[in-house]
């Protein structure tokens, strides 16, 4: 995701003198392969950890490049490591590792029961169940210590594969050992809409910040140059989003100025756009022409605030969001938005997993391109 899902940095493998690699009996490429079986057999390297790259590993065990490049490469094709373009080479789950199937995938969401996550598990279970496995379901509600129950709950079931979107992904994780335990079962895990920045593991996201360009990029050819941002600062969908409105600014040769920004966190959201708290809200917005919302569901306060002030929208200050969920076509005016894949994000993430526990993919990093739904909150200004 633009960085946001890139793994740790490369693993210092444990030491081994080249000298024991030249007066080994066998072949110095299998004398490697060997030593890396047997490390990741040991657990000390695990599944999604990144190892050295070629140029290291050769000037390491005093061997030469192609050498060392015969090695990863049967080691990929044996279903040991995996190669990820622009990356590096990375741990997959042990082939040694054998299990009997359950026909069970574990799928991980913040939110269950409203907003776009409906469509989203409707999207993996049409894939699943038609392929004959059944979901078990478990809701994090975005904070961290239940992430951990739901994990801990995981790992004493029987699954064949984890579907995840992970809780607040901006911000470090204290539950990254309970995916790498479950990794190391041979548990292939998929993300969806952002992952953590020390697992290397697949995922399918949409584009946010190619979402928070053509949003922002709408409002400037409106005519737009006061334009405001709300975006959420403890998930990548939030960061992704702000690059794009930044981007956007730039291109529109306008300077981004930190006032006219706002962040917000997921214990704030209830009281920063409640109506009986809102003056901070309302001051941001004084002066503006039109603002940039996270997501339809803080859209939708925002335009509450705006005619609490006396104002309309479009008329005074135009609104675009995210997600494009029935809240955008059930609000008044009806929301410009950027779509989510709802639905199709759920198919393609059930897809790749399919593919991945039958191990003809080891990774998957898809980005699903964004589409700006034009609908009544946004409306063209005259330059002054």
């Amino acid at each position: 995701m633009d960085g946001a899902c890139v793994g740790a940095s490369n693993l210092l493998l444990p030491e081994l003198s080249g000298v024991l690699m030249l007066n080994s009996d066998k072949p110095k490429y299998q004398a490697l392969k060997d030593y890396l079986i047997e490390t990741i057999k040991e657990e000390k390297l695990k599944p999604g950890e990144q190892i050295q790259s070629e140029n290291e590993l050769a000037e390491k065990f005093g061997i030469s490049r192609h050498t060392v490049r015969q090695a990863i490469g049967e080691l990929v094709n044996e279903g040991w490591l995996y190669r990820t373009q622009g990356k590096g080479t990375f741990v997959d789950r042990r082939p040694d590792v054998k299990s009997t199937p359950s026909k069970i995938i574990g799928v991980m969401t913040t939110y269950l029961n409203d907003y776009i996550f409906p469509s989203i598990i409707r999207g993996i279970d049409s894939v699943l169940s038609s392929d004959g496995y059944n979901i078990f379901l478990c809701c994090t509600y975005n904070q961290q210590e239940k992430e951990r129950l739901c994990l801990e709950n995981l790992l004493h079931q029987k699954i064949d594969g984890l579907i995840v979107e992970p809780t607040k992904s901006a911000l470090p994780n204290s539950n990254l050992d309970l995916y790498r335990e479950l990794s190391a079962q041979g548990i292939p895990i998929l993300f969806i809409h952002g992952c953590y920045h020390r697992l290397d593991y697949s995922y399918v996201i949409e584009d946010d910040r190619l979402g928070g360009y053509l949003a922002a990029k709408h409002l400037f050819e409106l005519g737009h140059r006061k334009v405001g941002g709300i975006f959420k600062i403890d998930d990548q969908q939030g960061h992704g989003r702000f690059e794009g409105f930044q981007n956007a600014y730039k291109e529109a040769g306008i300077q981004l100025l930190d006032s006219s920004v706002l962040w917000f966190d997921t214990g704030e959201m209830d009281f920063k756009f409640n109506s009986d708290s809102n003056g901070y809200i309302r001051e941001f917005l004084s002066g503006r022409s039109a603002v940039v919302c996270y997501n339809d569901q803080i859209a939708v306060k925002v335009m509450d605030i705006i005619r609490g002030m006396g104002l309309a929208v479009p008329e005074d200050i135009s609104v675009v969001s995210f997600d494009d969920s029935h809240i955008a076509v059930a609000s008044e005016p009806k929301l410009t938005t950027i779509a989510h894949p709802k639905e199709s994000l759920g198919i393609k993430a059930a897809e790749a997993m399919l593919q991945m526990i039958e191990r003809k993919v080891n990774y998957f990093d898809v980005k699903i391109s964004p589409e700006l739904i034009v609908r009544d909150s946004t409306k063209a200004v005259r330059l002054e």
